[in-house]
């Protein structure tokens, strides 16, 4: 306490608090492992001051911007991944429909050039029967969904696209699926029985 109020005395800035914003991106297993993504706003100074703190726990770390830029980044970052999660829903509801299994859709594209890391934690549900393969809600996505359509209205911006894959999240949201334990990967389910199909994994059918 004492160094802290000589300090206070030397430099007027100790005086002050300051704001940063450090919002992640990754799973639970990244958590664990001390590899989530940082996405950082603040200023240059704070930045550095706090970036050994962040190193601590975050395998990839990007100073954004300013402090509001790490809240906007992380919702263009959500908006990429959720709207690969309801393209990849509503193209298992169509193979499905057509006769092409989930499994006979995955063994296509795992190992292809539209696979990546989050098709994979997302088709853990789907093909391994795994609930909790990516543990972020379907009530949060819609929620984050709601925020980048009213930060593009503040912008003035035109996003169809952003608006499409809010409304996949509304319909699985308002079908039941604002549970704590109902999570993005489970979307398949919800776009399948609104048009008549079940995607209930294989293995949890057994």
């Amino acid at each position: 306490m004492v160094a802290r109020q000589v300090l206070a005395r030397r430099d007027p800035r100790a005086r002050r608090g300051t704001a940063l914003v450090a919002r992640v991106g990754g799973t639970p297993v990244q958590a664990a492992e001390g590899k989530l993504s940082a996405m950082v706003g603040a200023t240059d100074e704070v930045f550095a001051r706090i970036e050994p703190v962040i190193q601590t726990w975050a395998g990839k770390i990007v100073h954004i911007g300013g402090v509001g830029d790490g809240h906007r980044m992380k919702l263009l970052n959500n908006f990429i991944s959720l709207g690969y999660a309801a393209i990849y829903a509503e193209a298992l509801a169509l193979s499905n429909k057509v006769g092409i299994s989930s499994e006979r859709f995955d063994s296509v594209i795992r190992g292809g050039r539209m696979d990546n890391g989050f098709y994979q934690t997302f088709m853990g549900y789907t093909i391994e029967g795994n609930r909790e393969a990516h543990k972020f809600t379907i009530a949060n996505a819609f929620k984050d969904l709601t925020y980048l359509e009213s930060m593009a209205d503040s912008v003035k911006l035109m996003n169809p696209v952003g608006n499409a894959v809010k409304n996949s999240f509304a319909l699985a949201h308002s079908a039941g699926g604002d549970g704590p334990e109902n999570y993005v990967p489970h979307l398949p389910e919800y776009i399948g029985r609104a048009n008549g199909i079940d995607l209930t994994p294989t293995k949890l059918k057994r």
